[in-house]
């Protein structure tokens, strides 16, 4: 029967290869769901596989997990018990094969890892050296490692550092290309970090040393000023006085040369005011202005008093109380009250010699 041509009709195929489905490509298949379990039976009856040896044949070809996968399995099904036992229950691993089996799915500390123990002073260097050894490292790449365990600070520190300590400015560049910065540019690194004066700070001392900020652009761009805006900060470097300031000049006619010429406000202006005045970003009509507004006003009845004895005019008075801020709608009648009203005697007086009459 089928038992005794089994043999006869494998070798026949084995002699007759085809392009049709083998029974390998049939198991594989048959597995995706693709092919019926019938159909792959008869596939594999093709090759001489019957009965039970079909079977076996379509087990042999399922998915198995690897020796290590089935020992990780097994640790977390038999642990704490015996391992072993329960990996041999599963797949025949020989006994002088187990121990590397076993190792290979045992974790190990990284190289990281050892490095950190070390550090961290939880291991002395001898037994990091081995564990390191032991993962494959050389005895040049252990001392290697030794040193490159630390972490270095970063270049910004390095500079901060050493300045704080009195380093050298060449042990600081050093330090820097340690930190990660390539040689050629230590140098530029360390001046970019140091810390620049802040622009009005610049702006200040330039207007000390020449008030026409001549060098101002060159200073700006080394802190970093981008040169579209030099002008502008060449612009606001000069002042314009608080509004209160500006209120004073203009009730003082310092808007206003000629008036504040007659009064002689421009007099006694010592050169030295207007160079200094520069010097803090006034300019020369400002300092002026300042000087012409700085002096002291006669009091209003000191100018009432003046306006009696025919010193100044009405006019002249009203300029007084001008500038000494007085509101517009108390000037006229400031002047009203300026002069004295007669005394009942006098009245009598001049009303008998014939000065006032009824109508005054």
């Amino acid at each position: 029967g089928k038992a005794y041509a089994a043999p006869g009709l494998r070798e026949y195929n084995k002699s007759t290869p085809t392009m049709v489905i083998d029974p390998d490509m049939a198991a594989i298949l048959t597995q995706r769901k693709k092919l019926k379990r019938e159909i792959f039976d008869d596939y594999a009856s093709f090759e001489g596989y019957t009965g039970v040896e079909t079977m076996r044949f379509y087990e042999s070809r399922l998915p198995f997990p690897s020796i290590p996968d089935i020992i990780a399995a097994m640790r977390y099904t038999a642990y704490p018990e015996d391992t072993k036992a329960a990996v041999q229950r599963v797949f025949d691993v020989y006994d002088s094969d187990w121990p590397i089996w076993d190792w290979m799915t045992i974790q190990k500390l990284t190289t990281e890892q050892v490095e950190q123990l070390y550090v961290r002073g939880l291991w002395e260097w001898t037994p990091a050296s081995d564990e390191l050894g032991r993962l494959g490292w050389t005895p040049s790449g252990r001392l290697s490692l030794k040193d490159l365990a630390y972490e270095v600070p970063n270049a910004m520190l390095m500079i901060q550092g050493g300045l704080v300590q009195g380093v050298s400015k060449p042990d600081i560049i050093k330090s820097i290309s340690k930190a990660g910065i390539h040689p050629s540019y230590a140098e530029g690194y360390y001046q970019s970090i140091l810390t620049k004066p802040a622009s009005e700070d610049i702006i200040a001392f330039e207007l000390r040393r020449d008030p026409s900020l001549s060098n101002l652009s060159n200073e700006l761009l080394r802190i970093g000023i981008h040169d579209n805006y030099h002008d502008l900060y060449k612009e606001l470097a000069y002042q314009i006085p608080p509004v209160a300031d500006i209120i004073t000049m203009a009730v003082r006619e310092a808007f206003t040369p000629s008036i504040a010429a007659r009064f002689g406000q421009y007099q006694d202006l010592p050169p030295d005011f207007v160079e200094w005045a520069g010097k803090k970003g006034l300019s020369k009509e400002w300092a002026e202005r300042y000087w012409a507004a700085h002096w002291s006003l006669p009091s209003p009845q000191q100018g009432f008093e003046m306006l009696h004895r025919g010193v100044i005019g009405m006019d002249d008075l009203n300029m007084l109380m001008r500038a000494l801020d007085i509101m517009p709608f108390w000037r006229d009648k400031l002047v009203e009250i300026a002069y004295r009203p007669l005394s009942r005697v006098d009245v009598r007086r001049m009303f008998k010699l014939g000065v006032l009459d009824v109508s005054g």
